[in-house]
């Protein structure tokens, strides 16, 4: 399959990983809502790395641009309905600064929370996207060294969560993010930079990604051991670290395959391209999409607020984002000696 095809498909699982967990706030699913929404949120930052690394390498110019045309209209819609949401909840309007925070990608910075709830790491994905051109200027040893310490301060503040009851990623503030994960995010950047190394640094990727695993299996048995609990660990926290697991292992796994059958060749699915579009405003409203549907006393059928939550992605897709539209009317490069037919 094509490569760009491929990470679409991802991209669209992840999202649905996102939206499924929190879905569980609004029915019961079971063990559907343990895949990890925070591992699909390291395939994302990932994933988008990589992206990231390639459209600059093929066309440097302009490039920030490009990204504010790609994100920058969903994310207003977004930001948009889940305003009207909190107005609706609060019966008042957030407050001219949480909205300009928001609109400028200061929350987390200037703001403790997103208005669009899962927009916390869209937040974080954009200061990186500013912070690529300044990336490109070092050498993979040193990229290497930064993904690294990131890696360290995530795994530090991640023992701080339990031991001193830090806030999850998403209430952070001060930029915190930006050091402690942009580790998997420069793994990605560094897939397409370095391709030489580029297995190498896989192997890198799921070494850390184990790690992250390893440590809340500990921390997790640690505090049901402590709290006379290892019954629930047995029969409910294993289940879903074996789901995160299985996640992980299988985002890992797709880009090895990728990886290792080169980045050339295989021809577009259009069905796949299209749900990797759709995938960005999935993340974004699913949420608000469930709050309106429970607000209008809509039956908490799990199939179907997904199901809605979908459709209302796609429809915003279609009615915004014309960047990702024309794309798809883009003429592929010709395959060797076959003549190239007229855009």
């Amino acid at each position: 399959m094509e490569k760009w095809s491929a990470l679409a498909g991802m991209r669209f699982l992840l999202a649905s990983v996102v939206a499924v967990n929190h879905l569980a706030e609004f029915t019961p699913l079971g063990a559907w809502a343990r895949f990890g929404p925070f591992e699909a949120i390291l395939g994302f930052l990932l994933i988008s790395g990589y992206s990231i690394a390639s459209s600059y390498m093929k066309e440097p110019d302009g490039y920030l641009w490009r990204r504010i045309q790609r994100i920058y209209p969903i994310y207003l819609a977004s930001l948009l309905f889940a305003a009207v949401m909190y107005m609706l909840a609060n019966a008042s309007w957030p407050s001219a600064w949480t909205l300009l925070a928001n609109v400028l990608f200061l929350n987390q910075l200037a703001v403790p929370t997103s208005l669009v709830a899962p927009a916390w790491s869209l937040s974080l994905e954009f200061w990186l996207y500013c912070l690529a051109p300044l990336l490109f200027t070092l050498r993979d040893s040193q990229l290497r060294v930064l993904m690294w310490l990131s890696f360290i301060a995530f795994i530090g503040y991640t023992c701080g969560r339990t031991l001193f009851h830090w806030t999850y990623y998403a209430g952070t503030g001060y930029g915190l993010n930006l050091l402690l994960l942009s580790y998997i995010w420069i793994a990605g950047f560094r897939l397409a930079t370095a391709p030489g190394r580029a297995l190498a640094t896989l192997r890198e990727v799921g070494l850390m990604l184990a790690l992250h695993i390893l440590l809340e299996v500990a921390i997790t048995f640690a505090h049901k051991w402590k709290h006379g609990q290892l019954d629930v660990f047995l029969h409910v926290d294993l289940l879903g670290f074996a789901l995160r697991s299985l996640g992980l292992a299988g985002l890992w796994w797709a880009l090895l395959r990728l990886l290792k059958n080169g980045v050339h060749g295989g021809k577009p699915a259009r069905w796949l391209r299209e749900l990797g579009d759709v995938s960005y405003p999935l993340y974004l409203i699913h949420f608000s999409v469930f709050e309106l549907l429970q607000r209008n006393d809509v039956p908490p059928s799990p199939l179907l607020y997904y199901g809605v939550a979908v459709l209302a992605s796609w429809l915003l897709y279609r009615a915004l984002d014309f960047y990702s539209q024309r794309r798809h009317l883009r003429v592929a490069p010709p395959e060797k000696g076959v003549p190239a037919t007229p855009a």
